[in-house]
């Protein structure tokens, strides 16, 4: 567990915690009126509030004696915030740019299919599929239609921004939809399929803004605003996303 210290130490920096075999993301915040370290979970995902001034070594201590309470309540988190499921637990419905698309389950033998028609979702799965093999096929689908969709979004948007087109990576992280490397490369969540283009739209503006300003500093903000005056506007309307993004 190696929490992010790059940023300032009075900012939530974004980090991740090994469970059980899979990468948790989480938020640290630092704050000088704390006491003692805290986890939460909120619509923002998974938080640990810690004082200003607490080493890193407390802190993945910390982390390490709160595995069973993650074991407890993450489950239960991510339950809450699941969208319709069948009699089998196995989904109902995808979220598919904003629009909840009711899905066609059709159990027959051979390869495993994910088809589009309007307002619907056709999966075509073995048999004996359950609702964690429905589930990783509706991810796998997402993912095969994130990075078209991503770089005709940067092929239009990078020009107004007067940046060059980036290389693209796809991340699975569930609370952070976009991050760009030192090196220029620009990372995007293939989660926010299921979000509305215009909050897509916001990330990779966002994303490409730190291209010319690597920081979050006013000189920043500026030029995300230039591109998409409804920022802020479209920043709180992802958060209100967030659980329902991560839910798949």
């Amino acid at each position: 567990m190696h929490p992010n210290r790059r940023r300032n130490e009075a900012l939530a920096a974004t980090s991740t915690l090994e469970l059980d075999g899979e990468q948790i993301e989480f938020q640290l915040r630092r704050s000088p009126r704390r006491r003692r370290a805290a986890l939460s979970l909120c619509d923002r995902g998974l938080v640990l509030a810690v004082p200003s001034r607490m080493p890193l070594r407390a802190i993945e201590r910390f982390l390490d004696a709160s595995r069973p309470w993650l074991r407890r309540h993450l489950p239960r988190w991510r339950e809450g915030a699941c969208f319709p499921v069948d009699a089998l637990g196995r989904p109902s419905e995808l979220l598919w740019l904003g629009r909840s698309l009711a899905i066609d389950l059709l159990l027959a033998p051979g390869r495993p299919t994910v088809t589009p028609r309007d307002d619907r979702i056709e999966l075509r799965c073995p048999l004996e599929a359950d609702a964690e093999s429905v589930r990783a096929l509706l991810r796998a689908w997402l993912r095969s239609q994130a990075l078209p969709w991503f770089a005709e979004r940067v092929r239009l948007l990078a020009p107004l921004l007067q940046v060059r087109e980036p290389p693209l990576r796809l991340t699975s992280a569930r609370t952070l939809w976009g991050s760009c490397t030192p090196a220029g490369v620009i990372r995007l969540n293939w989660r926010l399929m299921q979000a509305p283009p215009a909050l897509i739209d916001y990330v990779v503006v966002h994303e490409l803004a730190h291209l010319r300003q690597p920081d979050h500093s006013a000189a920043f903000w500026s030029i995300v605003e230039r591109t998409c005056p409804e920022h802020r506007a479209r920043r709180h309307e992802l958060r209100s996303w967030q659980r329902r993004l991560a839910a798949l």
